[in-house]
């Protein structure tokens, strides 16, 4: 009875070191006398050997501020604006976040040869270099302006040549904010300002030279239009509109026109040998 007994506590110590768990979004990592295995474990129930240590690391994505902001404090944020130079020579500071996660087949590599803490060994360090790499190429003022997208893609192309070989994948590079001295922020706006206001008075000067070609173009086609009615209204045509004229109006009315004496009807003015004629009455 005694040896059974001694027999279940064994079984129950023995499980107790070699059931163990993964959790959700980690890979386990197992290590028996220094000999790291090259398998990464899966989420759940692990079964080992009782003398193997398990260690588990993040697979979820990370993120890595790296700011000097009062609202970016917090266990991602280092608390410290990256400063660096730009291609000019002057110092800019930049606020950086970076989203990233550990690639589950390399975590046994990285463990053996960074550990667990492998975010601040490597991580950190390599988005600092590529950030001084990446702004060293850029003027201040299209850092401050045009491109910061442009900037973040770089950064994000070669951290991710930087960590691939750890299995450290960049998901994502946000430059959140860029420092620059004050001196050099009040030229930009400035000279921001003066390029937008160049452009609202090219813009008035196209509107009105475009205004004025609609108008001269207007004026045209009225011109052609009083060519061609002047052209029609021949003394034929302006008899006939009189005659018109006379048949609508109501009876009873007086309408005095000048008449030619030759032939009695009304004279058309500019029509040569005619002079003032007699009223007539409908």
């Amino acid at each position: 009875m005694g040896l059974v007994v001694i027999a279940i506590a064994g079984a129950i110590v023995l499980a107790m070191f070699s059931v163990r768990f993964v959790n959700v979004g980690e890979v386990g990592v197992l290590h028996t006398f220094g000999v790291v295995d090259p398998i990464p474990k899966p989420e759940g129930l692990l079964l080992k050997t009782p003398w193997a240590s398990l260690e588990t690391l993040s697979v979820r994505t990370q993120q890595l501020t790296m700011s000097s902001r009062s609202e970016d404090s917090g266990p991602s944020a280092t608390d410290q604006t990256v400063r660096t130079l730009t291609s000019e020579g002057l110092t800019v500071g930049l606020d950086i976040t970076t989203l990233f996660r550990l690639e589950f087949s390399k975590a046994p590599d990285l463990f053996q040869k960074v550990g667990p803490n492998y975010v601040e060994i490597v991580v950190r360090p390599a988005i600092r270099d590529a950030i001084r790499d990446v702004v060293g190429g850029f003027v201040a003022e299209a850092l401050y302006t045009t491109a910061r997208t442009e900037v973040s893609e770089k950064i994000e192309d070669q951290l991710g040549d930087l960590l691939a070989d750890r299995g450290v994948v960049i998901e994502s590079v946000l430059l959140r904010d860029v420092d620059l001295p004050q001196q050099i922020t009040d030229a930009i706006e400035r000279k921001i300002a003066a390029e937008q206001s160049i452009q609202e008075r090219v813009f008035r000067v196209q509107e009105a030279t475009e205004e004025a070609n609609r108008r001269v173009e207007e004026a045209t086609g009225i011109a052609k239009a009083n060519n061609l009615i002047n052209a029609s209204l021949t003394a034929a045509v302006l008899q006939d509109k009189y005659i018109q004229a006379l048949a609508q109006m109501e009876s009873g009315s007086v309408v005095y026109v000048p008449t030619n004496p030759e032939n009695g009807l009304p004279v058309i003015l500019g029509t040569p040998g005619v002079g003032a004629g007699t009223g007539t009455s409908k």
